[in-house]
C-alpha cells in the first residue's frame, strides 16, 4: 500500500472512531512534508485545542521532513502552520546530527528550550504545547535532563 494511501486509510478509521471531521484551520504549501499529513487529514491535530491525540509516531520520516531541513541548511526556522508566526528555531547548541536522531528517536521533531520561540508558544497545565495563534503544536516531554517538545508536523 502506498504512503499516502496508509496515512488516509489510518485517518478515516481514526475520525471514524473518535466522531471527529476534518478540519482545514491550516495554510496551504506547508513544508517540511507537512503538507502530505495535511492532505491526508491530520489536520484535525493542529486544528483542536486541547488536543489530546498527534499524528502518528514516526510520520517525520515517512515524509521529506529531513531532507528539506537539511537543505536548509545551518539554523532552520519553524512557522506556525495556522498563521505564520515563528515557532521554533534549531538546532541551537546542538548540532543538526544531534536534533535529527532524538527526533527519530522519539519519532516527532523533538526542540530544546534554546530553540522555542519563547514569545510565541504557550505551555498549557498538563505539557499540551500551543501558539499565541491557538494552534495546538504537541507536548512537552521532558527527559532526565530538561524540556523536550515533541511536535507535530
Amino acid at each position: 500500500m502506498a504512503r499516502g494511501a496508509f496515512l488516509a486509510l489510518l485517518v478515516s478509521r481514526a475520525y471514524g472512531f473518535l466522531n471527529m471531521e476534518p478540519s482545514n484551520c491550516l495554510q496551504n504549501n506547508l513544508r517540511f512534508g507537512a503538507q502530505q499529513l495535511v492532505s491526508a487529514g491530520f489536520s484535525e491535530v493542529c486544528c483542536k485545542v486541547p488536543q489530546h491525540f498527534a499524528e502518528p509516531a514516526g510520520s517525520l520520516n515517512k515524509v521529506s521532513f529531513w531532507s528539506e531541513v537539511k537543505k536548509d541548511g545551518g539554523t532552520v526556522t519553524f512557522y506556525d502552520a495556522q498563521c505564520g508566526i515563528p515557532l521554533f528555531k534549531a538546532p541551537k547548541g546542538r548540532s543538526m546530527e544531534a536534533f535529527e536522531t532524538e527526533s527519530r528517536r522519539h519519532g516527532w521533531p523533538s526542540f530544546r528550550d534554546e530553540e522555542l520561540v519563547k514569545e510565541n508558544i504557550e505551555i498549557r497545565d498538563g505539557g499540551e504545547v500551543v501558539s499565541k495563534c491557538g494552534t495546538h503544536l504537541g507536548h512537552n516531554l521532558p527527559d532526565a535532563a530538561r524540556n523536550r517538545y515533541c511536535i507535530d508536523l
